[in-house]
């Protein structure tokens, strides 16, 4: 069982968060929290596994609330879940140690599905953001956008989303510029790899066309060697059969 804390200033918000997760019975809402101060209070009274943290709320904000429950709470995963995707508030969020960064638009089905994933230990970060990054620096790169098609683009986000957390962790300092910066370089990499692989395709499949070339030019030499060889052959019977029979 998966108990969930849900932090919100809205008690809409909360209502309707707890009603996406009532069906699943692996997952369990165990409180609330109106602010970033309640919320670490609940978090030591009920040691949940996963907090669902909205950013702006009064007293204290979420991405403040985090970080003191990521130093003093091990064992709660928090999972940042709101209607804003600043970079700055993404840059914070990622630097303080954060599980997962999705937006409040999810459906029920894929809120449960990243809270397992949360408290398994996988990164989450909602793929708009990404998304988001990825237009940004295939525009700044003059790569035609046209020229990926959908399946493509999905792929290199997936990837994006594999290694994220594991780039963010090696960066001394994280802010939205080396934040976007580090996406970007992964982009970057994907496309010159996808390149390399097209120009090795074309280089090999323009060496095999080379060598059918070949082939059928040896194919039609050995053809007419074999026509000549025969041509001669008839004539030199032709011959030995004439001298034979007038001798």
């Amino acid at each position: 069982m998966i108990n969930i804390l849900i932090a919100d200033d809205q008690n809409f918000v909360r209502k309707t968060l707890e009603s996406y997760l009532e069906p699943e019975t692996d997952l369990n809402v165990v409180g609330f929290a109106e602010n970033g101060a309640i919320a670490i209070e609940q978090v030591a009274n009920l040691k949940p596994d996963v907090v669902l943290m909205d950013i702006e709320m009064p007293v204290m904000d979420g991405l403040t609330a985090t970080k003191t429950i990521v130093e003093k709470f091990e064992e709660t995963k928090v999972l940042i879940l709101t209607i804003h995707d600043k970079e700055e508030h993404l840059a914070r969020a990622l630097k303080i140690g954060v599980k997962g960064y999705w937006l409040k638009n999810t459906t029920a089905k894929e809120l449960a599905d990243i809270i397992r994933y949360v408290h398994n230990g996988y990164f989450q970060l909602a793929k708009e953001l990404i998304e988001k990054h990825f237009e940004r620096s295939i525009l700044e790169n003059s790569q035609p956008k046209q020229n990926l098609s959908v399946s493509e683009q999905r792929n290199i986000v997936d990837l994006v989303l594999d290694r994220i957390e594991r780039q963010v962790g090696s960066l001394k300092e994280l802010t939205p510029q080396n934040l976007h910066q580090t996406i970007e370089n992964i982009i970057k990499q994907e496309l010159t790899l996808r390149k390399e692989k097209d120009a090795n395709y074309q280089f090999r499949l323009d060496r095999l066309k080379i060598r059918v070339n070949m082939l059928e030019k040896n194919f039609s030499l050995v053809t007419k060697i074999q026509l000549l060889y025969n041509s001669i052959l008839i004539v030199a019977v032709s011959t030995l059969g004439y001298f034979l029979f007038n001798s």
